[in-house]
Parts: structure tokens; sequence; C-alpha cells
């Protein structure tokens, strides 16, 4: 089963990222949780410390299934200024493959130009 990626950047909204990685685990998916740092731990927005399973330049992101972005304030921004995300987020989309953005984390698929024409 290819992986379907949830990236976690500092300030990450942890419910949004949590609760996505808890069901989808419990539906037996192979969902991989993926710093945006340098560290395994990214705390979150409301001072969570959270232990990716991998960090970003160890994934194969032409693999993946889904590219999930959870939300949260600074989490978004964080996740907006990695340009290696981004340029993986256009490249996925482009390809007509699924990308999840929760709560505030749209605001990135909007600045890439992915939701032109979208409602």
């Amino acid at each position: 089963m290819k992986p379907l990626y949830l990236f976690l950047a500092p300030g990450f909204e942890e419910i949004e990222a949590i609760t996505i990685l808890d069901v989808l685990r419990r539906a037996q998916l192979n969902v991989v949780s993926v710093s945006l740092t340098g560290d395994l731990t990214v705390t979150g927005a409301h001072g969570i410390a959270v232990l990716a399973d991998t960090l970003y330049p160890d994934v194969d992101l032409a693999e993946a299934a889904l590219l999930i972005l959870p939300g949260g304030m600074p989490g978004t921004n964080n996740l907006n200024v990695h340009e290696g995300l981004k340029k993986a987020i256009k490249s996925h989309a482009t390809a007509g493959k699924p990308v999840a953005a929760i709560c505030a984390a749209p605001l990135i698929l909007g600045q890439l130009g992915l939701l032109a024409g979208k409602e």
C-alpha cells in the first residue's frame, strides 16, 4: 500500500494532525508522519511535542498516495515556507493525486494556484 504522508511543521494544530493519524492507523492505512524540521520531535501550536515517524529528506514523495497538511498557526505558515514541500504539493496535485488540507492549510493550495476555479 502506498504511503499517506502527513506533514508536521512547528506550530501545527495538534488535534488536526493526531486525530487524522489515529483514525487512519485504526483503518490500517499506511500513514506516515513527516517532520519538516531537522528533528523527529515537532511541537504543535499548544505546546504538545509529537515524535514524527521520519524526516522530510527521507521520504519518496513520488510514491505517496495522499499528502496531508494539518492547519494551525503558525504551523500553516511554517508549511508554506518549505519550498520542497510546496513543489511536491504542486506536482502531486497537478498529476491528479489527492492533497488534503485541513482548516488553515488550504491557504497553501490557494497560494500555489491549485484552487483556481474551485468552490
